[in-house]
């Protein structure tokens, strides 16, 4: 071994996992039917870009909404990677986001040195928003809510981890191991999964 994180040489030039040339998220599409106001949150509020606008019409076998001619807009949220908008018909039944299937929140990453005055941008817009939330590992994050109710996070790293999003996930043998016991019975199921993952020594 040259001491290069697993993670680090499997991984091709584009920064993918080798043997799956995928890149990150592409774009992340959301519901609404309150499209004025979900625009107004998301340049005002978290400040993106609006880049594209659109209709959609509909088509059965593309597993796309069941409406024709859906306006989908989109957003530069970063790290060339969009925030899309449908805008659904007045009526439709809200989502519970702790159902089975459901998306229970969406974290956006930021740099430490920006984090407090994404904050406070976010407090001075009229949004209630926590204080930082300190979940260990170096992990910082505030919690808030936008116009149809989808729970957001920001995240951040502190001073002194790894900046890296995926490398700073990587967890020792032990500590996975630990909760992968309480999910399988079978230690070789256990073992697979070890063997899989790109930890850190100890």
């Amino acid at each position: 071994m040259d001491g290069t994180p697993q993670s680090a040489r499997d991984t091709d030039r584009s920064g993918a996992p080798a043997g799956m040339p995928l890149r990150g998220i592409d774009h992340l599409a959301i519901v609404t039917d309150d499209l004025e106001g979900t625009l107004d949150f998301y340049t005002r509020v978290l400040r993106m870009e609006l880049v594209h606008v659109r209709r959609v019409p509909y088509a059965a076998d593309r597993g796309q909404p069941p409406y024709d001619q859906l306006r989908h807009y989109f957003f530069d949220m970063g790290n060339d990677s969009l925030f899309a908008v449908f805008e659904y018909p007045k009526g439709v039944p809200k989502a519970n986001r702790d159902h089975i299937g459901g998306m229970q929140h969406v974290a956006f990453h930021a740099p430490h040195r920006r984090f407090d005055e994404i904050r406070a941008h976010v407090r001075e817009s009229g949004v209630e928003i926590t204080e930082p939330i300190d979940l260990g590992d170096g992990f910082l994050s505030v919690y808030f809510y936008d116009n149809n109710g989808i729970r957001l996070e920001i995240s951040t790293r502190v001073e002194g981890y790894d900046p890296s999003v995926v490398q700073s996930a990587r967890q020792t043998r032990s500590t996975a191991k630990a909760e992968l016991e309480t999910l399988f019975d079978d230690p070789a199921d256990v073992e697979k999964w070890l063997d899989r993952m790109p930890l850190l020594d100890g």
